[in-house]
């Protein structure tokens, strides 16, 4: 299980169509744009801190990127249907995706 960090507050400045667009997503998600912008930031901070440890980040590794970050999300409440609304996709592929991983988890234990 992953070590629990202590989490510390930073004030951002965006432009104002930006957080016009965070609050729409954040309203789409159900969740507070203050919270989104974090997820916004984990996404962002993933690929930056691959690319500056010189690993390719590609479209595909960004897309793999997104997609960890919402699974981690949802800190172990693995409710399928939020998942798969914040990831934009089917809930029996969330479904798929989380049967695969206790497989994977199983054959590794």
């Amino acid at each position: 299980m992953a070590a629990i960090q202590k989490m510390i507050g930073i004030t951002i400045n965006v432009p104002e169509k930006a957080k016009l667009t965070l609050d729409r997503q954040a309203r789409e998600r159900g969740c507070a744009t203050s919270l989104w912008a974090g997820q916004v930031f984990d996404i962002g901070f993933a690929a930056v801190c691959a690319r500056e440890k010189s690993m390719p980040v590609t479209d595909k590794d960004l897309d793999a990127i997104v997609g960890a970050t919402f699974l981690l999300w949802q800190r172990g409440d693995w409710d399928t249907a939020s998942i798969a609304m914040g990831l934009g996709v089917p809930e029996a592929t969330v479904s798929r995706i989380l049967e695969g991983w206790r497989d994977y988890r199983r054959a590794a234990g």
